[in-house]
């Protein structure tokens, strides 16, 4: 009599599409995506459009199986593993935390079912951090930026000059003074960091590409594991240093980045500068996002965000963004 696993494979051939989204069908499948797997137990996991199942196996290591359900998911999974290829394990030796590791994969009927390593830990709210913890994602910030950029030249990941940020940043400015609704005193403020040479004077180095708190896990006030690794490249530090310059992040930031400062002590001295230009950005990135959708909802929502932060800054503007951080409030903080 086949065991379970095999009958269920077989399931998953007849009927792929009533089945497949079940954990025991996503246990079965991981199987033949990783040789010598034997799953002893499995539950339903939420994973936005993915399918995806907690598994463990006979040694009770636990893995997430997932398996896409659109096209835009399947391109999200195939960038996530060829970021996860590009983290080898001379890069993991380097960090003081867990990320993720695909250990198999597996073409279902066009979509990509992966299985990679469960990370521990939980995601940490905002007025919960402890300084401790401040203190330990700045550290693991360091450690990513000071990881050798020759390993994702290697697996060709993509490589990001000062010159070549400068000039996205430039696009962004320009592409949102075309619309007509950018506040011209903002355009101002814009356009000065843009040609402010002194601020895009530092050295690329690895980055992680979409830092957040969310991607952090947590542990005894330590981080465990970083996840979201999919735009993984070379590129500006400052980047991964934005979601440090905003209001959400005013109650821990201050210990986050001197001890970001204290780990990578030959950081460029504008880099909260730039994270601070790049957060600003990141609400004109979403008004182009809405007018190349033709989204009413979204291009209004921004337009009132970009009306809101002219205000904010429109009645001090000698504090212009190429100034020392210290001297300067955040321009979005309320």
């Amino acid at each position: 009599m086949p065991s379970v696993w095999q009958a269920s494979a077989g399931l998953a051939d007849a009927y792929p599409g009533a089945m497949s989204h079940t954990p025991l069908m996503l246990s079965a499948l991981a199987t033949s995506a990783v040789p010598g797997l034997q799953v002893v137990s499995a539950q339903q996991l939420s994973l936005g459009q993915r399918n995806a199942a907690l598994v463990h196996d006979v040694h009770g290591n636990a893995f997430v199986v997932s398996l896409s359900s659109s096209d835009a998911e399947e391109a999200v999974v195939k960038e996530r593993i060829s970021s996860a290829q590009a983290l080898t394990e001379g890069l993991r030796s380097r960090m003081p935390f867990q990320v993720p590791r695909v250990v198999g994969t597996l073409d279902v009927q066009g979509r990509t079912l992966s299985v990679s390593d469960y990370l521990p830990g939980q995601s940490p709210l905002a007025k919960n951090l402890t300084p401790e913890f401040a203190t330990a994602m700045g550290h693991a910030l360091a450690a990513i930026h000071q990881l050798p950029t020759a390993t994702l030249i290697d697996h060709q990941r993509v490589v990001n000059s000062a010159l070549d940020s400068l000039r996205e940043a430039a696009g962004i400015v320009d592409r949102t003074a075309a619309t007509g609704l950018l506040p011209q005193s903002l355009l101002r403020r814009w356009e000065t960091a843009c040609e402010d040479r002194a601020l895009w004077q530092f050295e690329a180095t690895a980055i992680h590409g979409r830092m957040g708190l969310g991607r952090f896990l947590a542990g005894d006030n330590r981080v465990l594991g970083v996840t979201g690794w999919r735009t993984f490249r070379v590129g500006d530090p400052a980047l991964d240093m934005a979601w440090l310059s905003t209001p959400s992040a005013q109650s821990f930031s201050a210990a986050a980045v001197t001890a970001y400062h204290s780990a990578r002590n030959h950081a460029d001295r504008h880099i909260m500068q730039r994270a601070r230009f790049w957060a600003e950005l990141d609400v004109a990135k979403w008004l182009l996002h809405g007018l190349d959708l033709g989204n009413d909802t979204i291009t209004q929502d921004a337009t009132e965000m970009l009306v809101a932060l002219n205000d904010r800054v429109s009645g001090d503007l000698d504090q212009a963004l190429t100034q020392p951080i210290s001297q300067a409030q955040h321009p979005l903080a309320q």
